[in-house]
């Protein structure tokens, strides 16, 4: 298909991302929303009034939250708008193209397209698509539209998920990301319990950032620290300076990297000693 023509409806993080970095490609683009409300510029302001622009539209894209995009897909059904000529996509990582089978009789291209990126700022953030990944599900129509839609807004590397794989790949993407997070506001916590008070909330990013530049070659190579060398006794410290939840998070945490530090070829005597600490 050629997407010259695209309504998106919902204005929050990732709809406005979307839709500003559309104009910006040189596409038509109305956001659809439940009021009249000015929107960031390029864009005009969002209408309720949906079934014009989404009868002059190529591509639908439902950017909701997960529990709305069924009664979203519901509406359109309603309102019999929706043609075989389309292509309907919604942009959750969690669901697949099951959440629109309200949709299902209309005809159209029906899928997901999630792109695999964080939206802190709620004008949309459009520089943060390029060259972020694009995960796609869906029929043979709608993955085709996933792919064109990626290349249009330079997101790569494309890749399909089956549709019911789509939970688990969240769930790593919640990893990578938020917990991510988590792991940074315990790491200062621990610090401030120790007697840092003004531990400042970047004190950790130097050597966050220098771990993650070190991912591209794999999390194995990347991998430092006392469990990679098989310090049990540090380990062992650790453990006894941490009570309750953080002494536990260690713990299975540590389990993960023994696994990697056993890709790196750790010796299987300091494997097994790491091992007996953390047990």
């Amino acid at each position: 298909m050629s997407i010259d023509n695209v309504a998106v409806i919902g204005a929050g993080r990732v709809g406005l991302t979307l839709a500003r970095a559309l104009v910006r490609s040189g596409r038509a683009v109305a956001v659809l929303g439940r009021h009249v409300d000015a929107l960031p510029e390029p864009l005009e302001p969002a209408t309720p009034v949906w079934e014009p622009a989404i009868a002059a539209s190529d591509l639908v894209l439902i950017a909701v939250p997960d529990d709305a995009i069924g009664d979203v897909a519901r509406t359109l059904a309603r309102g019999g708008v929706i043609g075989a000529p389309q292509v309907v996509l919604h942009t959750s990582g969690l669901h697949d193209r099951s959440a629109l089978a309200a949709l299902y009789s209309s005809g159209a291209g029906l899928g997901s397209w999630h792109p695999l990126q964080t939206f802190p700022r709620r004008g949309g953030e459009p520089d943060a698509l390029a060259g972020s990944p694009a995960v796609i599900e869906g029929d043979e129509r709608a993955l085709a539209a996933g792919r064109e839609l990626a290349e249009l807004l330079q997101l790569r590397p494309v890749v399909e998920i089956a549709a019911d794989r789509k939970a688990s790949y969240h769930a790593a993407a919640v990893f990578a990301s938020n917990y991510l997070v988590v792991l940074a506001d315990v790491a200062a916590r621990l610090t401030r319990d120790a007697g840092g008070d003004q531990v400042p909330n970047a004190l950790f990013l130097p050597l966050m950032r220098h771990t993650l530049a070190h991912l591209n070659d794999g999390p194995a190579a990347a991998l430092t620290g006392p469990v990679s060398r098989g310090d049990a006794g540090t380990i062992a410290r650790h453990l006894a300076a941490l009570e309750g939840p953080e002494r536990e998070l260690y713990r299975a945490l540590a389990k993960e990297a023994l696994r990697l530090a056993r890709q790196n070829g750790l010796d299987e005597n300091a494997a097994q000693a790491v091992l007996a600490v953390l047990a």
